[in-house]
């Protein structure tokens, strides 16, 4: 049985009615109830989800339809206070304009270099 799990999301659901992508939310609640060592890479345009400062609404025609408090930023924050580590890759930041500083804090920015080396410190993989 796996013992470190490295969940990877690479692209954001997108035209989903969801208040934040379904696997996003199924990811921190499973980090809050597993024994598992959880940590997650965000790669691609994924990393949109670890931007500290956003608001997720859905509106079809003007009208808003499902308002919410939850948005990625805030399951990244509550994956990280229950033990993940979240790490997003510093090549998709930069191209998409993301500096480090409107990260949640505490995730961590690696090179895509060094993601091979995450690969292989984890004992599973689950790839969104």
């Amino acid at each position: 049985m796996a013992h470190r799990i490295l969940v990877i999301f690479e692209k954001p659901i997108m035209l989903s009615f969801e208040p934040a992508d379904p696997h996003l939310f199924a990811t921190a609640l499973g980090v809050a109830d597993t024994p598992l060592e959880i940590s997650v890479l965000l790669r691609d345009s994924a990393v949109t989800y670890a931007v500290s400062a956003q608001a997720v609404s859905a509106r079809i025609l003007g009208q808003e339809i499902a308002p919410s408090g939850t948005t990625p930023a805030r399951l990244v924050t509550f994956m990280l206070e229950h033990g993940a580590v979240v790490r997003v890759v510093r090549e998709d930041l930069e191209e998409r304009g993301i500096p480090p500083s409107e990260l949640v804090s505490g995730v961590r920015v690696v090179g895509r270099s060094d993601t091979a080396e995450i690969f292989a410190e984890n004992d599973g993989v689950i790839l969104w």
